[in-house]
């Protein structure tokens, strides 16, 4: 959760954060509520969420050591996440996961973020990778009690168009039927 209160203190945190991972050459991604919020799809991000390379973990956690204070471990039962880290850096939360993974319908989908799809905005000269929406759509289709993102996301779809090759990899993989299917129903209304 911010502490402090406002946007701009999270934009700051994130500028901040961003400058020292790509100093590093990490690869990570904004997702979640933050990456929503700079599509529109929100009015306010509560925290930072983070896809962080794999392979690259043990730098990162390094580097966000160095930024903040790493928060005591708080897995949930929904997720089988191979590596998830709460940070608090400038009194903001921010959120870093690795090897994320969602326990649905007795499956575990772990989401493998794709550098090549990142999108880039740029906030005070620093470069900001953002995770495809197209990811995220999955993703909250997977996550319980997510609906309402699901259906912002669906509707960003229907008016702005989404790269459907990448919803289709999506729906061809090992997930639960209920998710493809919902997957499959918005590429017919694309097309």
């Amino acid at each position: 959760m911010l502490f402090g209160g406002s946007q701009t203190a999270l934009e700051n945190c994130l500028v901040r954060v961003a400058r020292r991972l790509n100093e590093e050459n990490i690869t990570w991604a904004l997702g979640a509520s933050m990456l929503l919020y700079y599509k529109g799809l929100v009015p306010r991000a509560n925290d930072i969420d983070l896809v962080v390379a794999f392979e690259q973990l043990e730098l990162a956690d390094k580097v966000l050591h160095g930024l903040g204070q790493k928060q005591a471990p708080n897995q949930h039962k929904d997720y089988a996440t191979r590596y998830f880290a709460e940070f608090v850096i400038d009194e903001v939360d921010v959120d870093v996961m690795a090897g994320f993974r969602i326990v649905t319908g007795g499956n575990v989908v772990e989401y493998v973020p794709d550098p090549g799809t990142f999108e880039t905005l740029t906030l005070a000269g620093t470069t900001i990778y953002l995770c495809p929406l197209e990811d995220w759509y999955v993703l909250y289709l997977l996550m319980p009690h997510r609906l309402e993102r699901v259906v912002a996301i669906k509707e960003y779809f229907l008016e702005n168009g989404a790269n459907e090759t990448h919803l289709k990899a999506w729906a061809d993989r090992d997930i639960p039927l209920a998710v493809s299917t919902e997957i499959r129903k918005l590429l017919v209304e694309l097309s």
